[in-house]
């Protein structure tokens, strides 16, 4: 497929000296620095798109936007519902609802700073901004790998509505609407919703006869824009998002495909194929349909049945408030207040089979309460900003776990190594963690033309950020954990109590000072931590305008992300200690030139990071064995270089071509030998030299439209898409194992008349059926799985616009 479409590019260029009547490109609007400007006056390396670009290419969630953004990756590091991003390698591969992102996400001004909240539908949308590089000045939450800005469409004084409807593969329909005008005077109001809605599923049960994959999201959002005076003006934005779809399976494969074991702990009934040699039969690579996954569980011990099968039934409800307020003819105060509270029960399987070696069911409570206030002022020669943020978060998260068929039920037994024999195995557990955190931070920002073609921009911002946290995983109803660890260290523990051992040496509860003492159950306690963080954070950006067309900056820049807690399930107390904040130093050189008449727009960049203490996930050496644990890599280098090409060239062309590339590479960090430990000892290893997570070294886009007048006053268009991302590793991580490389391409044809009024589209996406995985991994605790991309899909939809 690369060859193909490397031939239809090759051939569309040798052929574009003869096109004529170049068109011009019309710059996109961002507020990137907090105020409006071109895309292309910006020295920040970015990526903008157009809500009608986003329309035009289907795009429906926030992950969409990787696809088509080099150097940014969306994905899941486990099955439990938490989407992981990352830009140039910085990324943070934890699977846990409490941990934030290293990915700065905002939504109409306001900061989403737990991943978990980003996966409601995206709708009238204005434009995306993926701001690459810390952002450490002025943005709230501070992020150590870059922005994504998702800016609404604002309400309009004239009338405007129009409806979007979709049919596509697996009885999807795909339903959007808004309407928006003025109500009175100084008054405007628009809403705008979204449905997606499919009542067949996309993957197949490798065991039975069972689809999963429904979809079932709507979110709506309504918007008023008061005037207060002729100085001021409030502008209040109300969402909501419920979704009920299920959730993604794995699909469990043999692990020396990789390099590694074929598993990595027994599971039932894994002794049924394996003993007489015969591949199992859940296994299974080049299908990108096929999966398994648990439906329901029935405990031994309690005989209560559980729904297991994978789905999602979460709700997000937001308000925020922003106001500007012309103080005089060059200061404005903005103010944005908001609030976001989301709750979700949500059930997903690891394993990537009919078995239950590992599922969950997460039950999350999180809320989020932010203030920013800011001054800005000046003109064409010296802008600034001065500003403060604060915000306050609370997460409760009850992740409650099943693994009868895990090397710690019943799993061992057949190979002869029965661990559980005297207890009968862990069969369930309750891992409860509650968060809080406080963020406040005082900013300032100045642009300064100091010349006509020189401009100096200086940001800084001073954030001081504290966050606790209490974390155990307790005794589940059906006693087990309990029954385990009475048998073990001779406790009494019962149904509801903490079963997390405390194993640090300091403790005055030590496991082993208080062992075969009246003061046993001491040793088995909640942990509660507080982390602060204080850091001073900037960024020096000099550009230099070579003409008027053409853009050259350098810029140093650091931001931080803030320390945080293990949310996995926990056997010790070491294994829930705290992460430090990371920081990451970047120098990069960019160019952004418009050439051509404005037919073409070239943008450029290159760049070196030093990334200090990065937060990564590591083996966590407990009584049970190797399991999920976290650490700070202490030194790291990332470089690459990225390409941002558009090109107009007349007659309906228009031809873009995105590249990044990647070296990453940590330079000093000891990680877990998996091999050579056993609790209470830990080995370490020497894991310099290896790549990070998630990296590939080559990932880019390439995309080819042509509009075409049909008669009658219509316009027809047809444009192609592909998308190629290079192989990843899991880093130093033996649970996370990284990917193939994999390229899928898109195709789109529309027809309309030429007011744009109305449009249909016909549309295919993977259209070559590409067999792909965007993430894989451990499956919890023994088999290693795959999380597939979706197959070859195909639609239509309908655009219709009415008013201005």
């Amino acid at each position: 497929m690369q060859k193909l479409i490397a031939a239809i590019v090759a051939s569309i260029v040798i052929t574009l000296p003869a096109i004529t009547n170049a068109q011009e490109i019309e710059e996109i609007v961002v507020t990137a620095q907090k105020r409006e400007q071109g895309a292309n006056d910006v020295g920040i390396t970015m990526n903008a798109f157009s809500g009608e670009q986003l329309k035009e290419l289907g795009f429906k969630t926030a992950e969409d936007i990787a696809t088509l953004t080099p150097g940014l990756t969306a994905n899941y590091s486990a099955t439990t519902g938490v989407p992981v991003y990352s830009i140039r390698a910085v990324g943070y591969q934890d699977y846990n609802a409490i941990s934030s992102s290293t990915v700065g996400l905002y939504f109409d001004g306001v900061a989403a700073p737990y991943t978990v909240m980003t996966r409601g539908l995206m709708f009238d949308v204005e434009r995306v901004e993926v701001l690459k590089g810390p952002q450490g000045d002025l943005y709230g939450r501070n992020t150590t790998a870059g922005t994504i800005n998702f800016v609404s469409r604002k309400p309009t004084d004239n009338f405007e509505a129009g409806v979007t409807a979709g049919i596509g593969s697996y009885s999807t329909v795909d339903m959007e609407m808004f309407v928006s005008g003025a109500i009175t005077d100084g008054i405007r109001a628009r809403v705008a919703a979204r449905n997606v809605n499919s009542g067949e599923g996309w993957q197949n049960s490798i065991s039975r006869d069972d689809k999963l994959g429904k979809l079932d999201t709507t979110a709506i959002r309504a918007m008023l824009d008061v005037d207060l005076g002729d100085d001021a003006n409030l502008l209040l934005n109300f969402h909501y998002v419920d979704d009920q779809s299920e959730n993604q399976a794995n699909t469990a494969y043999n692990g020396t495909l990789h390099g590694g074991t074929e598993f990595v702990s027994p599971y039932t009934p894994l002794e049924d194929y394996f003993f007489v040699g015969e591949t199992p039969p859940w296994y299974s690579i080049g299908d990108n349909q096929a999966a398994d996954w648990t439906n329901s569980y029935t405990s031994l011990y309690t005989n209560k049945t559980y729904n297991l099968r994978p789905k999602r039934d979460n709700q997000l409800t937001g308000w925020s408030a922003t106001l500007n307020w012309n103080l005089t003819d060059d200061i404005t105060l903005t103010s944005i207040t908001a609030y976001d509270n989301f709750d979700r029960v949500e059930s997903n399987d690891w394993d990537g089979g009919a078995f239950n070696d590992s599922s969950n069911i997460n039950t999350t409570d999180l809320s989020v309460f932010s203030q920013e206030v800011r001054l800005a002022g000046g003109d064409d020669d010296l802008n600034w900003i001065l500003g403060g943020y604060y915000s306050s978060d609370e997460i409760d998260e009850h992740y409650h776990y099943f693994m009868s068929d895990s090397v710690y039920g019943y799993g061992s037994i057949p190979w002869g190594v029965d661990l559980f024999a005297a207890t009968g195995g862990i069969h369930e557990l309750d891992t409860r963690n509650s968060q809080e955190t406080d963020s406040a931070a005082v900013f300032g920002h100045v642009e300064w033309r100091f010349s006509d073609a020189w401009r100096l921009t200086l940001g800084a911002r001073y954030t001081s950020e504290e966050r606790s946290n209490s974390a155990c995983t307790f005794v589940a109803e059906d006693g087990s954990l309990a029954d385990f660890l009475n048998g073990n260290f001779g406790s009494t523990l019962g149904v509801g109590d903490c079963g997390t051992i405390d194993d640090d040496p300091t403790s005055p509860t030590f496991i082993f000072a208080v062992i075969g003492t009246p003061a046993i159950n001491d040793a088995f306690h909640v942990l509660s931590n507080t982390i602060e963080t204080n850091r001073l954070m900037g960024k020096v950006t000099l550009d230099y305008s070579v003409s008027d067309d053409m853009l050259v900056y350098g810029t140093i820049s650091n931001g931080f992300k803030s320390g945080g807690f293990n949310g996995a399930n926990s056997n010790t107390t070491l294994q829930l200690a705290p992460i430090k904040e990371e920081v990451l130093t970047a120098y990069e050189a960019g160019i952004k030139a418009t050439m051509m008449d404005g037919a073409m727009q070239l943008n450029a960049s290159a760049f070196f990071y030093d990334y200090r203490d990065k937060q990564e996930t590591d083996a966590a050496v407990a009584f049970v064995g190797n399991i999920s644990g976290l650490a700070n890599a202490p030194k790291s280098e990332i470089s690459g270089a990225e390409l941002d090409w558009r090109w107009m060239p007349g007659d309906g062309w228009d031809l873009r071509l995105n590249v990044a590339l990647l070296d990453s590479e940590v330079t000093e960090w000891m990680t877990v030998d998996t091999e050579a430990s056993a609790w209470p000892n830990t080995v370490y290893k020497d894991s310099a030299g290896t790549k990070l997570a998630m990296s590939p070294d080559l990932s880019y886009s390439v995309l080819i439209s042509k509009q075409w007048e049909t008669g009658a006053n219509s316009v027809a268009d047809i444009s192609i898409d592909y998308t190629y991302r290079d192989e990843t590793t899991g880093g130093a991580d033996g649970f996370i194992v990284g990917t193939e490389d994999y390229g899928v391409a898109n195709a789109r044809v529309g027809w309309g008349p030429s007011d744009r009024k109305w449009r249909a589209v016909v549309w295919a996406k993977n259209l070559t059926d590409e067999y792909y995985y965007h993430s894989a991994y451990l499956g919890g605790n023994g088999p290693f799985v795959r999380s597939n991309g979706m197959p070859r899909t195909f639609g239509f939809s309908v655009d219709v616009k009415l008013g201005n």
